[in-house]
């Protein structure tokens, strides 16, 4: 009868988080992008595919990308240890690292890829009680620059850098990250210079809102010395305090050390995202909000509420000048809901009005 009753809780648990991770309520927004959730990669120094290890370190990374738990507690969690892995395995391969990208001293070669089952990952998630992230990952802009001491001491935009564009690009990929690029033609390089990137300023932030209508920024700044590379990451979130971290590598090895930079982002970015098992609840609630000027407001709030990814499906029941009125199905409680949206500036809460009723007013 136990055992029963664990199975039938496993099974709600599991079916509350395939709903966040299915996100039946498409994005059309500019702001969000779905990922592979099922699939990633680690790095390796051969071509063999029959190693357990291999297998385990890349699935421990896609449960991360999927919850947004530390590699370390997918590691140690009592119910990762005792999968039988390869029951879930839909295939795995390799692909060769081109020489021009590694340094010397670098042990690796490879990228060693799994691709999962989604039901298999989701039981993981589901008997681990992890957490969950959403699928949808808002855009970050990334803003780089480099100064080579040893050839040169200017400090310049490090976009034609095949070596740290590389790495840029596939760690933010095994690691479900959605990195954006500025366009850096003559209107980015007049407001951004490589300077204001490199001391945080406020300028970067402030072109990526304005001009791509990205919130998210990584700003990232590579020194290459004769015994080590140092990089300096600055992740902002509008309307939030930059958090800056420090790395180095002694063996100027770029793969290693954008790995350490990308595990860093992806947890600064989970702290914001992501959704404990508990407050993983399906329910219905009414929204109204509040203080409109104009239609085009309107439009913009229902891709807003889009962007959100907790919302199975929505209903506008009315829609004026002043007012708009959504009945939203909801996949979490309603305090996890209005955490997201007191996250942002968008909308402020007036109070709740009638049972399983939300007002807002919105701030223009």
């Amino acid at each position: 009868m136990a055992n029963d009753t664990t199975k039938i809780m496993r099974d709600v648990l599991f079916s509350k988080i395939t709903l966040i991770g299915i996100l039946l309520f498409a994005f059309f927004g500019v702001d969000a992008t779905a990922f592979d959730r099922a699939k990633s990669a680690i790095l390796v120094e051969d071509t063999n595919l029959n190693d357990s290890l291999k297998l385990k370190q890349v699935f421990a990374q896609i449960i991360v990308n999927n919850t947004g738990e530390t590699i370390s507690d997918v590691l140690n969690n009592p119910v990762f240890l005792e999968a039988n892995i390869k029951s879930g395995l839909k295939r795995s391969y390799v692909e060769q690292i081109g020489h021009n990208y590694l340094s010397d001293n670098s042990p690796y070669k490879y990228w060693f890829y799994a691709v999962m089952q989604k039901k298999f990952i989701d039981e993981i998630i589901a008997d681990a009680h992890f957490s969950v992230l959403p699928k949808n990952r808002e855009k970050i802009m990334t803003w780089v620059v480099e100064n080579n001491e040893t050839s040169q001491s200017e400090l310049i935009y490090a976009y034609d850098d095949e070596s740290i564009m590389y790495w840029l690009k596939h760690w933010a990929d095994v690691m479900g990250l959605n990195l954006v690029f500025p366009k850096m033609d003559e209107v980015d390089s007049i407001n951004v210079s490589p300077q204001s990137i490199k001391s945080l300023s406020f300028e970067a932030q402030k072109q990526a809102q304005d001009r791509y209508f990205v919130n998210h920024n990584l700003l990232l700044s590579i020194e290459h010395k004769a015994d080590r590379v140092k990089v300096r990451s600055g992740y902002v979130y509008s309307g939030q305090e930059f958090t800056v971290s420090h790395f180095q590598d002694m063996n100027s090895d770029m793969a290693s050390l954008m790995y350490s930079v990308f595990e860093n982002l992806s947890q600064r970015y989970a702290q914001q995202y992501k959704i404990d098992s508990a407050n993983i609840q399906r329910h219905s609630v009414q929204v109204v909000i509040n203080n409109l000027s104009n239609y085009d407001e309107v439009m913009f709030l229902e891709d807003y509420l889009k962007r959100l990814s907790v919302i199975d499906n929505s209903t506008i029941v009315s829609a004026t000048r002043n007012q708009l009125v959504l009945t939203c199905d909801l996949t979490v409680t309603t305090d996890s809901f209005l955490s997201m949206i007191n996250r942002d500036t968008v909308l402020s809460p007036i109070n709740q009005g009638s049972v399983n009723q939300l007002v807002f007013s919105f701030n223009h």
